[in-house]
């Protein structure tokens, strides 16, 4: 079985995934004021119940960021005492797995991924002329789309936006993760590093 953890939408949720069909789906909050250092355990362990999940766990993904600083710290933590308990294969979905898996169908210079996250956190990632991630982070209405974005990707809500000729489609990553599974690059030993964003840079 396949855990998936989703750290950067609003609500959190774990997926429990088998021969690349989801069994099971539980939010691990019920709304953003929740506390994720509250739930997560105890929504670990009612999968577990359910599924004997610790016995049949063979891989885990997690997103990565960017997103709500809490809940990637939170969730990091609790997927890497897991990993390394159960001694399983890890694969982290970051923006630029999205990218990668994007670039047969966009021009991925001409990309762009909105994220909505917790907390009222949103971010703007790019992908600059020389391959690298690029993030902004959204503190307000002053945010100015680069003129070479033509497609945007968006996890919960639209961009607002005043240029209509920009499109924007829905994604989500769950979707992406069951769709292009085997374009991750799965580890025993490799570390997890949440991106965490402060003044558009990366602090890891």
């Amino acid at each position: 079985m396949l855990l998936f953890l989703d750290l950067i939408s609003s609500i959190p949720e774990f997926t429990i995934i088998e021969d690349n069909k989801v069994i099971l789906r539980q939010e691990i909050i019920s709304k953003e004021s929740d506390k994720l250092s509250d739930n997560i355990i105890q929504s670990y362990i009612e999968i577990n119940n359910k599924l004997n999940l610790t016995e049949k766990l063979s891989k885990i993904v997690t997103t990565i960021g960017p997103g709500s600083y809490t809940s990637l710290r939170v969730g990091c933590a609790f997927i890497s005492g897991l990993k390394l308990a159960k001694n399983v294969l890890f694969a982290p979905l970051s923006m630029k797995e999205i990218f990668d898996f994007k670039s047969d169908i966009y021009k991925t210079d001409s990309l762009g991924i909105f994220i909505s996250s917790s907390n009222n956190q949103k971010f703007f990632c790019t992908k600059n002329n020389i391959g690298y991630m690029e993030y902004i982070k959204i503190d307000n209405s002053s945010f100015l789309l680069p003129d070479n974005i033509k497609t945007i990707l968006f996890n919960s809500e639209k961009l607002d936006l005043d240029n209509q000729k920009v499109k924007q489609l829905k994604f989500s990553f769950l979707d992406e993760l069951l769709k292009y599974s085997d374009k991750l690059i799965f580890l025993k030993d490799n570390i997890i590093r949440p991106i965490y964003i402060s003044n558009n840079k990366i602090l890891n």
